[in-house]
């Protein structure tokens, strides 16, 4: 069972992809994002149903959900992970390590995109 997104919106801003042809992500908000979410969310393209960061797969402790440490995990190819900062905050010290501490326990690829 995944994690209810609440309010993060972060793959919605700062993923790169595309909603019913318009292009979104690196900054730029999906033209479907509303103040309380996505206002297409029960007819929303595979892509966006399909996404599930991290944080929603219970990868990560709760204070890491995007929208509250300002970066946004995502699993990609069931093989490594990728951190991608959001707001263009950089990624403390702190958390670089723990991440690093995490990819060894897991025996998983992080990989943190500046």
């Amino acid at each position: 069972m995944f994690r209810d997104c609440g309010e993060c919106t972060a793959c919605c801003t700062w993923l790169i992809g595309d909603s019913f042809a318009w292009d979104f992500g690196a900054g730029k908000s999906c033209k479907f994002l509303e103040c309380n979410g996505c206002g297409v969310h029960k007819a929303r393209p595979e892509s966006c149903r399909d996404y599930q960061c991290a944080w929603s797969q219970h990868l990560l402790p709760e204070e890491m959900r995007p929208d509250k440490c300002e970066f946004l995990v995502s699993v990609e190819k069931n093989e490594y992970l990728k951190v991608l900062p959001i707001n263009n905050k950089k990624i403390s010290n702190e958390t670089r390590e723990w991440l690093s501490e995490w990819s060894e326990k897991m025996n998983t690829p992080v990989f943190i995109i500046d």
